[in-house]
């Protein structure tokens, strides 16, 4: 299993540079703070014409990617622990009231209901993967072992 473990961690770090990369590569990032004190231009590399799809890569994508990768980061936290059920429960709900306080100006950002929805569909994806993947083999393995 920490062959399985170290998967998480891989993966949780490969989409968290996916969500970066999309979101430098994509997006006009003048505005963070951060490229302000390096003296960066942060003009996006790559312009997208504006349609539903530019939207959806430029806007939506690194959320949902920076959203699994925490949740990849705590299942490798807590692999195969009780407490791990609560922990990514918790980090859904935080994700949800995060983007929900946007809209009522409590946190800087613009409100975007498709930003729920892909962080959404990503959620269900890693959970759908993680039930009948892990989950299962482990069942599989302790069968085998009686």
């Amino acid at each position: 299993m920490n062959k399985v473990k170290l998967i998480y961690l891989i993966s949780s770090g490969l989409f968290l540079g996916l969500g970066i990369c999309i979101y430098i590569i994509f997006r006009d990032i003048r505005q963070l703070l951060i490229i302000e004190k390096l003296n960066l231009t942060g003009n996006a590399f790559v312009e997208l014409k504006p349609s539903f799809l530019g939207n959806v890569i430029k806007y939506n994508l690194p959320d949902m990617f920076w959203f699994v990768s925490g949740i990849l980061f705590l299942r490798f936290i807590w692999f195969q622990k009780k407490e791990q059920n609560i922990y990514v429960l918790c980090f859904y709900l935080m994700g949800a009231v995060f983007e929900l306080s946007q809209l009522l100006k409590s946190i800087p950002g613009i409100f975007d209901f498709l930003d729920l929805f892909f962080m959404g569909i990503g959620a269900l994806v890693e959970g759908l993967l993680y039930k009948y993947y892990i989950i299962r083999s482990v069942k599989c393995k302790k069968q085998k072992k009686e």
